[in-house]
């Protein structure tokens, strides 16, 4: 006849926990939303709405007109890029102003005179 093991209910508690705390830790920003889908691919940039590259993210080709959804409109907070060629630059446009950065560069914070302005990125 074969043996079975029972777990006392509070190790199998701790269990559920761990395992449970260790897949949300393996899967980071699962819960954002968007299209960002091509990190680190020359030529593309992303824009998101919380600082440190966290919360919703909008991608575009950098050097094509996007105008941005509803999802981060006047929401970007942080932006990272990755250049197709040396001197390429990133614009992001809201508001009547533009803020320029050179592809390739990130910003884990916008400055505060233009966060929470783009509406649309060339």
């Amino acid at each position: 006849m074969p043996r079975t093991f029972k777990l006392p209910r509070l190790k199998a508690g701790m269990v559920a926990v761990a395992t449970v705390a260790a897949l949300g830790a393996a899967v980071p920003g699962a819960h954002a939303a968007g299209n960002c889908t091509h990190y680190g691919q020359a030529g593309y940039g992303q824009v998101f709405t919380d600082y440190n590259y966290s919360g919703d993210c909008w991608e575009f080709k950098i050097g094509t007109w996007t105008v941005f959804p509803v999802l981060v409109n006047h929401k970007v907070s942080s932006l990272r890029s990755w250049a197709a060629y040396s001197g390429q630059v990133v614009h992001l446009s809201g508001d009547g102003m533009t803020f320029d950065a050179g592809a390739g560069e990130w910003w884990a914070s916008l400055p505060d005179w233009f966060n929470d302005r783009a509406n649309a990125a060339y």
